[in-house]
């Protein structure tokens, strides 16, 4: 169901499953921790106002990136009860177009009805694709076979290609704002895959190096495996979760998509399908999400 916060600063879209709508959320503050990370004093001044600062200027592991800022964290804090917390990149502003006061605002508006809430900077190909997994593969090829065979190593019986996300079942950046009971599970799988890849089968093959869209642009593939873990959380177990819609704002991808009125309402039907499959397992709408998905075209990146 889409509904709207209103607050004096600002108006913006959320989509979430069995919400009423909500207006006027000013007098009610929610209790929440949100962190932006930083590296060095340049990304320390790009820090905004609101957030907390969690200092990663040692950056033992940057191999890591944001995970390992927060895997640390988690493990060495102990998280209270109905409050949100979020890890968030320097560039958080730059990719979601929020600035801080109002991503503050809008977890005090979804308070009691959320707890998660999403930041989906790249709806587009949320929308586009079945699945988080098999978008990654045009990015980073071999992500979905890797990625399966870390969850079948540690006793985890899913399978990806049965796997259907939304806008509020993926997300990218580790964007995320969630309460307690997430963190905790993301920790386990997170403790567990860290492991895996530090000292377990998969060190060698997770730790080697992909492409992201570019031969120029390399990463380990264990950073991309690691960020689709909220989706693995968010298909499994039950959260109320709600996304900050930015499809009528952001446009989508310029190398992949055109850049015209259809392709964005094509997009967002997609989405639509997708989330109604998810919510009603009815496969009527799979079925017309594909249809839909046929009409777009897509310019496939070449490396």
């Amino acid at each position: 169901m889409v509904f709207r916060v209103v607050s004096l600063e600002c108006q913006h879209t959320f989509a979430g499953l069995g919400v009423l709508a909500l207006s006027n959320c000013r007098g009610y503050m929610a209790q929440k921790q949100i962190y932006q990370i930083y590296y060095d004093q340049e990304t320390r001044a790009k820090l905004q106002a609101g957030f907390l600062p969690l200092d990663n200027t040692e950056n033992k592991r940057p191999d890591w990136f944001e995970f390992w800022v927060i895997l640390n964290f988690l493990e060495k804090n102990q998280l209270a009860e109905n409050t949100w917390y979020g890890f968030l990149s320097p560039k958080f502003r730059q990719k979601s177009g929020i600035e801080s006061g109002d991503l503050l605002g809008m977890i005090d508006a979804v308070d009691p009805y959320a707890d998660v809430l999403l930041v989906d900077h790249c709806w587009d190909q949320i929308a586009y694709f079945k699945n988080i997994w098999e978008q990654g593969e045009i990015w980073h090829p071999g992500l979905k076979e890797l990625t399966q065979y870390f969850l079948q190593a540690t006793g985890r019986n899913i399978q990806l290609d049965e796997i259907v996300t939304s806008s509020t079942t993926a997300v990218f950046s580790n964007y995320i704002i969630a309460k307690k009971k997430y963190w905790l599970a993301w920790l386990q799988i997170a403790k567990d895959f860290f492991n895996f890849v530090e000292q377990g089968a998969g060190k060698e093959r997770l730790n080697g190096f992909v492409s992201y869209g570019s031969i120029h642009r390399l990463f380990p593939m264990k950073t991309f495996v690691q960020e689709r873990f909220p989706s693995i959380l968010l298909t499994q177990s039950y959260y109320r979760v709600l996304n900050i819609d930015t499809s009528d704002r952001i446009p989508p991808s310029q190398r992949l998509f055109e850049q015209d009125h259809q392709t964005r309402r094509l997009l967002q039907t997609c989405n639509m399908m997708k989330s109604l499959y998810e919510i009603e397992g009815d496969n009527s709408y799979l079925e017309m999400y594909f249809k839909l998905r046929d009409r777009i075209q897509i310019k496939w990146p070449k490396s």
